[in-house]
């Protein structure tokens, strides 16, 4: 249901921009509430009710690897391609969308520990989902004379609001910290809006003037995506030494669409927005029919 609550808000973004009361340059302004305010205070209020738990570690480097693989997919498939289509592909096949699109899922089929389990893999996703993945890719487009060295890496990497945010909650979760009862209501209050505008950012972004080797640059990353999924999910499902549960956790993440606000980074790199919101929608449904299936023969 939530899902397609997502979709739902996904069109009505594209209706307004498509009836004039939002224009597509609108996109740029809602991109940046949700990458420096709404994600932030959103990663900060699902970290606050977070438990560690030792054992579930190895999740978190799980999620880390999971979105290492993806870019590196998307860096091959644009190899003797340029910069620009390589960056491209990198943010927009690398990123999880867990927090407001799996974890609905899971809560009504999964006990507790297959949803610490998921939480956990979504802390090693965000290190690359909310900034890690973008300041790899950025860091690609000599166009602007910047060399790729560790240094201007981690300078991008620490620009990144989200990513400072988990970071930062990682540690106080590490050190059993907790925020202020008072400074978790107001940011509980401004996180409650990031799912809404991040779906309505994609909206905004979305449309259908295809080119042909849009066309096919989509279905690559769709089909790459899910393919990397389907091959994780059976290793994870054989393999992997993990209570039945938690592989239950783990194979229904990596179907996870993905991340919403892979579209503001490709924005941040002067990529086609209007091509990544059409991959992100079509993650999304596509998250909806796999993760369902998945529900019901698993």
């Amino acid at each position: 249901m939530r899902a397609m609550l997502f979709i739902i808000i996904i069109i009505i973004g594209y209706g307004l921009k498509r009836v004039g009361i939002f224009k597509k340059e609108d996109f740029s302004t809602i991109s940046k509430i949700v990458l420096n305010l709404t994600l932030p205070c959103a990663i900060i209020v699902n970290f606050s009710n977070l438990v560690m738990e030792k054992s579930l570690m190895i999740m978190i480097v799980i999620g880390f690897l999971c979105n290492v693989i993806l870019i590196v997919v998307g860096y091959i498939l644009a190899i003797g391609k340029s910069n620009e289509e390589r960056s491209f592909n990198m943010i927009n096949l690398g990123g999880y969308n867990i927090g407001s699109f799996t974890i609905p899922f899971a809560q009504a089929f999964l006990g507790p520990v297959g949803i610490v389990a998921i939480c956990l893999f979504d802390a090693g996703n965000a290190i690359m989902a909310t900034g890690g993945t973008y300041a790899v890719a950025s860091s690609l487009d000599k166009s602007n004379g910047e060399k790729m060295t560790i240094s201007a890496i981690l300078k991008k990497l620490m620009s990144s609001p989200p990513l400072v945010c988990y970071i930062v909650m990682l540690i106080l979760a590490f050190l059993k910290k907790d925020l202020p009862t008072p400074v978790l209501d107001l940011v509980g209050l401004i996180g409650a809006a990031n799912a809404f505008l991040s779906m309505f950012m994609i909206g905004i972004g979305f449309q259908l003037n295809f080119k042909k080797s849009q066309v096919i640059q989509s279905t690559k990353i769709i089909l790459s995506r899910y393919i990397v999924a389907a091959i994780l999910a059976v290793i994870v499902y054989n393999v992997l030494p993990f209570d039945m549960e938690i592989r239950k956790a783990i194979v229904l993440v990596v179907f996870s669409p993905i991340s919403a606000v892979s579209t503001a980074f490709t924005e941040k790199i002067g990529g086609d927005i209007g091509l990544s919101s059409t991959i992100n929608s079509l993650s999304i449904i596509m998250g909806l029919v796999f993760i369902t299936s998945i529900l019901v023969l698993i």
